[in-house]
């Protein structure tokens, strides 16, 4: 996934904004847990975040209609990140890709993040391989030599 950001509020005071995004899962009783942070953009109020991955399971825990809140700060040293605005989405949402569905205002129908790309990538698991038909040869050997004992010394001339 990747998204960009235009005409973001400028928060520091002596220059534009270090912009980041924060992805949050909703659970079950309502609350929001972070799932994903992504870099910072330093010095701009029109950032490009590169391109990331969650699991599947981390963003939306398998309900593809579940909520996605996003929020928006502005990166401060001091760790006191100053709130820009935030977003809701869904991961039904997300994996349409970027069309105009997935433009979303931040604050005051200026601001805006903009889904820039999507991309389902499927990690198989040994039962899909198996599923789908991979055929795999199994040899087992055991080695009983050392429940034999010791072997007798042996007269190599005696064969002579």
């Amino acid at each position: 996934m990747q998204l960009c950001a235009n005409k973001l509020d400028k928060k520091d005071f002596f220059g534009k904004s270090d912009p980041f995004l924060v992805f949050y899962r909703s659970n079950e009783d309502g609350t929001f847990t972070i799932c994903h942070k992504t870099e910072v953009i330093k010095n701009t109020l029109n950032p490009v975040w590169q391109s990331f991955t969650i699991p599947v399971r981390a963003l939306c825990n398998g309900d593809y209609d579940r909520t996605v809140k996003v929020d928006v700060y502005d990166w401060d040293r001091d760790g006191s990140h100053d709130f820009i605005g935030e977003f809701t989405t869904s991961y039904r949402e997300l994996s349409r890709g970027q069309n105009q569905f997935n433009v979303y205002e931040v604050r005051h129908n200026m601001e805006m993040v903009t889904l820039l790309s999507f991309k389902v990538e499927s990690e198989y698991t040994f039962v899909d391989f198996i599923r789908g038909g991979t055929q795999l040869n199994f040899t087992v050997a055991i080695d009983f030599t050392a429940s034999n004992g010791k072997s007798l010394p042996h007269n190599h001339f005696a064969l002579l």
